[in-house]
């Protein structure tokens, strides 16, 4: 490695480490809440699960009883095991917090933070091999990482970014492959986007393009391409790995329900498309932030100009082709998913992310090299809109945590309810329902006990509800009156045993008798 290697590979690593710490700061001990703490407390529950279950892989758990899927919380699965994606994340997050003695977030937050340091790593080095160039490829880093969508998650609960981290690297090394020819990078390239596919259903795209680009290879460009039979070998085991969990996944789907969507959400009619188009118009600056789009704009125009002025032809580019294939494939995965982008803005993550990605690099690649001192002219402008990026992506952040937010309320309300209810005598393994809390599985978190929700006080979900075997009810004191309102004839057939100020706790009427199911 040469000296002039050294200095990049640092120059790198310092950039993307004081990036993702300065951005991953100010969120690193929070309980889920704001954006998503729905889906974010479910994952972080999973890890609780795990720690509480004795690391029982095969049997994830969080700590809801009546599952969303398939009736609509209407059902008491009598378990708290689940259907979900591979959660190997979750599962060395729980032998994190088994490791630190503790299950405080903050725990899952550095694990996904280190993975997500890791994958940004491996994009300046794919960065690096497509363009050759420092500056270059440190720009691509910092507009992935300060897009607001990516810095939100960047140390978060959800999957997506450990996935997002594997096919990062997976590229890396396909790229390395395409190169170099060398059956190791192949088998990485394999094994690191087969995992991503496990860990996350949606990043299947980048593994399929990537067995479909190796096709057209084979069709197009024979005299060429170098097969050696070896290479099916990771593409069979990956395959087998794949289809074997998800028949294992179905198999605890159809035993225990689930709280995570397994199907395709396309739009039903064209006024849901609309909606959704609507929606995502509005939350445009939610994926690049407004310096971002300019950027990336005017790159793509000074790069077409450069080609144009200087007569330049486009080479027949593998990397063109194989691009254009993960594009058509992301997008393809867009619209089978369109519902979901309305309210879900981390699907764009595990879609059109990437992709948007790599049409930069080869948009950046484009761009003339710059000789002696017009080599700082570049170094200034990355520093001048890194900044920009970054306060950008630090103004979003700053935005959501001081929002007004249902979970962040919830989550103080049942804070200290543990220690609370152990000194009032309530068993560990007593089933609480919560009537009207949001998210789902955060009270049970600050319980720790397992129980059943209801997180709306919706009349065919409470009527459901209320017919399970719990032990006792929990009802935040400060609930909304309309809310207190539709559940008032239930209130009618519970007695308030105890209170802390912030939830009260109450029990079936003697007269009442409990529906054993």
């Amino acid at each position: 490695m040469t000296r002039k290697t050294i200095a990049e590979y640092t120059t790198a690593i310092v950039t993307i480490l004081v990036l993702g710490i300065a951005l991953a700061r100010p969120t690193i001990n929070h309980f889920p809440a704001f954006i998503h703490a729905w889906a974010q407390s479910d994952w972080y529950s999973l890890a609780i699960g795990f720690h509480n279950n004795g690391f029982d892989f095969l049997h994830p758990e969080t700590l809801i009883y009546n599952k969303q899927f398939p009736n609509l919380w209407m059902t008491d699965n009598g378990t708290t095991v689940t259907s979900v994606d591979f959660p190997i994340h979750v599962y060395i997050a729980a032998l994190l917090m088994n490791l630190f003695g503790t299950t405080a977030p903050w725990v899952f937050r550095i694990w996904t933070l280190a993975v997500s340091l890791v994958g940004l790593w491996f994009l300046f080095l794919l960065c690096r091999r497509i363009t050759g160039n420092l500056t270059k490829s440190l720009t691509v880093v910092c507009v992935a990482v300060t897009s607001p969508v990516y810095a939100y998650y960047f140390n978060g609960f959800l999957p997506s970014m450990p996935s997002l981290a594997l096919v990062f690297g997976g590229l890396w090394a396909y790229i390395a492959y395409l190169q170099e020819k060398k059956l190791k990078y192949w088998h990485l390239a394999i094994a690191s986007l087969a995992l991503a596919t496990l860990i996350r259903t949606s990043q299947a795209v980048p593994f399929v393009a990537v067995c479909c680009f190796e096709v057209f290879r084979w069709i197009f460009c024979r005299k060429e391409y170098n097969f050696n039979k070896i290479q099916i070998l990771p593409i069979a085991v990956s395959f087998i790995a794949i289809v074997g969990y998800m028949i294992w996944n179905a198999h605890l789907r159809a035993a225990n329900g689930s709280l995570f969507l397994n199907s395709l959400m396309p739009a039903k009619s064209l006024e849901e498309a609309r909606s959704v188009i609507d929606t995502m118009e509005w939350r445009k600056f939610r994926y690049f932030s407004e310096i971002q789009h300019f950027i990336v704009g005017e790159t793509v125009l000074a790069a077409v100009a450069y080609i144009i002025l200087k007569r330049i032809k486009v080479s027949r580019d593998s990397l063109i082709w194989f691009t254009a294939i993960y594009s058509f494939g992301a997008l393809l995965f867009f619209v089978a998913m369109f519902v979901q982008f309305q309210n879900h803005d981390y699907y764009f993550l595990d879609s059109l992310f990437t992709p948007i990605i790599l049409i930069f690099i080869l948009t950046i690649k484009q761009l003339p090299e710059l000789n002696r001192w017009w080599k700082a002219i570049p170094a200034v402008l990355l520093v001048v809109f890194g900044c920009t990026m970054y306060n950008a992506a630090k103004h979003d952040i700053r935005i959501i945590l001081n929002q007004s937010d249902r979970a962040l309320e919830c989550n103080r309300n049942y804070e200290g309810s543990a220690q609370w209810l152990d000194s009032i005598g309530i068993s560990r393994n007593a089933k609480i329902l919560t009537l009207g809390a949001y998210p789902q599985n955060s009270p049970f978190i600050k319980m720790e006990r397992k129980g059943y929700t209801a997180m709306s006080t919706n009349k065919r979900l409470v009527d459901n509800v209320i017919l399970f075997n719990f032990d006792y009810v929990i009802i935040e004191d400060n609930i909304d009156e309309t809310d207190k309102e539709n559940i008032s004839y239930v209130l009618a057939q519970l007695d308030r045993i105890d209170g802390n100020g912030k939830i009260s706790i109450y029990k079936r009427k003697a007269t009442e008798t409990k529906n054993e199911n």
